[in-house]
C-alpha cells in the first residue's frame, strides 16, 4: 500500500539557499507570483523501485497590508506501483506576520476521493519569545512553540541569510502546523545544483520573472521526536530557486515515495491595495 505523503508547503515553494554566490539584501524580497509544476516520479537509489508518479502542483504567493505574506498550493498527483494506485489531493494556506511572530494556517487533504479531517489553526506570540499553536480544528489542541521556532516564511528569510554571509548550512525548529504535533526540526544544507537543471527549458507566461536570475540551492532534511531517536529523517527536499524566491526545480522524498518537479508556467501577481 503507497504512504500518503504530506509535502511541507514552504519547504517546497519558498526557501532559498546559495550554490557559492553571494546574496544582496535586496534579493530577499519574494516576488508575489502565480507557479505551475509538472509533478513526475524523481530519482531513487540503485535498485529501488518508488511509485511511478504523475501530477501537478500551483503555488501562491502574495503579499498583505502590515508587510506580511500569504501562500497557497494545492498539489494533485496519482501514485502508482506493482500493489495498487492512489490518488493524492491536498491544499494548504498560510499567512506570516512581517515580524515572523504571528501565523496561521489551514490544511486539507484527500486520498482516493475520500477527505480527512482539516487542520486549521493559528501561532500566538507569548512572553519571551515562546508561543503556542491554537488549533481551531482539531477543537482545543494547544501545542507549545518554543522561542526561535522558524515559520514557512521565517525560514525562508533565514536561509537567504545563510546564503548571504556564506554558510554552508543551519540546523532550526521548523513549524507548518499539519498536525497538532510539536515543531520538527530540521538540517538545511548549502550546495551545489544537480548538473541537470542548468538546461531546463524556460516556463511559459511571464518569463521576466525568472531570466537573468541567480539561482541556489538547498538539501533539507526533516526530523519529528521519533525521527530524532532513530537517526533517519521523516522526509527531505531539495530546491534550486531563484534570488526572486521563485522556485524552478524540486525534489520530495518520504518513505517510498519519489517526487520530482518543475517550474512549467509562471505569472507575476499585483501587490496588496492597503
Amino acid at each position: 500500500m503507497l504512504i500518503h505523503s504530506c509535502l511541507r508547503v514552504a519547504a517546497a515553494a519558498a526557501w532559498l539557499t546559495s550554490a557559492g554566490v553571494t546574496v544582496s539584501a535586496s534579493a530577499q524580497e519574494m516576488t508575489p507570483h502565480l507557479a505551475v509544476y509538472e509533478i513526475v516520479t524523481g530519482r531513487a537509489s540503485a535498485g529501488a523501485s518508488p511509485p511511478e508518479v504523475r501530477g501537478t502542483y500551483a503555488f501562491r504567493l502574495q503579499g498583505e497590508c502590515g508587510g506580511g505574506l500569504k501562500f497557497e498550493q494545492r498539489l494533485r498527483f496519482e501514485a502508482r506501483s506493482p500493489s495498487g494506485s492512489a490518488e493524492i489531493d491536498q491544499t494548504s494556506t498560510g499567512s506570516e506576520s512581517a515580524d515572523g511572530k504571528r501565523y496561521r494556517f489551514s490544511h486539507k487533504s484527500s486520498l482516493d476521493g475520500k477527505s480527512e479531517p482539516e487542520v486549521r489553526g493559528e501561532v500566538i506570540p507569548g512572553d519571551e519569545g515562546h508561543g503556542q499553536a491554537r488549533f481551531s480544528q482539531p477543537t482545543g489542541r494547544v501545542v507549545p512553540i518554543p522561542a526561535g521556532t522558524l515559520f514557512p516564511i521565517s525560514i525562508m528569510r533565514r536561509t537567504v541569510k545563510a546564503a548571504r554571509d556564506g554558510e554552508t548550512g543551519f540546523e532550526a525548529r521548523f513549524f507548518i502546523g499539519d498536525k497538532p504535533e510539536a515543531p520538527q526540526s530540521v538540517s538545511v544544507l548549502l550546495g551545489k545544483p544537480p548538473r541537470r537543471v542548468a538546461d531546463l527549458p524556460l516556463p511559459q507566461g511571464d518569463r521576466s520573472l525568472v531570466e537573468g536570475r541567480d539561482r541556489f540551492y538547498f538539501h533539507a532534511a526533516f526530523y519529528d521526536e521519533e525521527a530524532t531517536s532513530t537517526g533517519e529523517p521523516r522526509h527531505e527536499l531539495s530546491s534550486v530557486t531563484l534570488d526572486n524566491g521563485i522556485e524552478i526545480w524540486g525534489t520530495h522524498e518520504q518513505g517510498e515515495l519519489r517526487l520530482e518537479y518543475r517550474l512549467i508556467r509562471i505569472e507575476a501577481l499585483p501587490k496588496p491595495e492597503c
